[in-house]
């Protein structure tokens, strides 16, 4: 970690207008209703339940998900996060399908960091586009508050960096990336436009990303995020085919706020029907299940 954690990401979110509070040193913020910890996957966010209730309280949310850093063991928990530890240069990478996939991707796109200003300006179309092949719940944010919520990093460069693929001079892909120290950078958005994906978009960005955070700037690890229960993309998948990602492995457990509690404790042998009808209701109830049997391992 490094000295900017947590300060510079609570004034960054305050700029934003994004709820967050820090317990134990630890960030939490409110994304989606739920409250999460907000740092590198490795960091061990566990809270006692008078914690988390302080912290539920504080930031209005419903449901508040903790983990408790990487474990040596899968069976342990059925939560990870997708992350990779090491650069792989183009001559050894293993399948030659994907060597010539990189290979062709790096003659048609160009990848390179801007700024927030030059995302703010021109990459709203990729944003919006990219929700073609999107079948989740999530709808775009408007031009306006695209650019808003981009602008607000301006002076944040040291935390949060943007990159752009440009094809033929035109952007056609970004990724906005935290970056906490040399320990993790998280690959928070990926964003690639429908009409560029036969350039080989998403293998230039990841390619080159992964270049600079792992082989020059040696980060300990990039991390795409945790396992998805809500909506299938695909792309956690991809990665690990493609650019040697893996499952690492942790604790999770979940507290609610009452009635909430309640009603999940109660519901819960209901949860196959009810998921039937209520696609949040299941991601809930799955992570439920997961925080559960989590519990049982211990």
């Amino acid at each position: 970690m490094n000295a900017g954690y947590p300060d510079r990401f609570l004034k960054l979110f305050e700029k934003r207008g994004e709820p967050a509070t820090v317990v134990n040193g630890a960030i939490f913020k409110l994304y989606s209703g739920m409250v999460v910890p907000f740092g590198p996957a490795n960091a061990d966010y566990s809270l006692t339940r008078a914690e988390a209730s302080r912290v539920l309280r504080s930031l209005g949310g419903k449901v508040l998900r903790t983990t408790t850093g990487f474990q040596p063991a899968r069976g342990a928990s059925e939560w990870y996060a997708v992350i990779c530890r090491a650069f792989t240069p183009i001559e050894d990478v293993r399948s030659s399908q994907t060597r010539n996939e990189l290979r062709r991707a790096l003659r048609n796109c160009d990848v390179r960091r801007i700024s927030c200003e030059e995302l703010a300006r021109s990459g709203y179309e990729v944003y919006r586009r990219a929700f073609d092949r999107y079948s989740g719940p999530e709808t775009p944010i408007s031009a306006s508050e695209f650019e808003v919520h981009l602008m607000a990093g301006e002076g944040f460069e040291d935390i949060i960096h943007h990159w752009a693929v440009l094809c033929d001079g035109v952007l056609a892909a970004y990724g906005s990336n935290y970056a906490f120290g040399q320990t993790e950078a998280t690959y928070s958005a990926v964003k690639l436009h429908p009409d560029y994906l036969k350039k080989y978009t998403s293998y230039a960005l990841f390619h080159k990303m992964n270049e600079y955070y792992l082989g020059e700037r040696n980060f300990a690890y990039v991390n795409d995020g945790f396992r998805t229960i809500r909506h299938r993309t695909g792309l956690q998948q991809f990665l690990e085919r493609k650019f040697s990602f893996e499952k690492a492995y942790m604790g999770v457990d979940v507290i609610y706020r009452q009635p909430y509690r309640t009603f999940i404790r109660a519901t819960f042998p209901f949860r196959n029907v009810i998921g039937k009808v209520d696609d949040r209701a299941r991601a809930i109830y799955e992570l439920e299940r997961v925080a559960r049997a989590t519990r049982m391992r211990a």
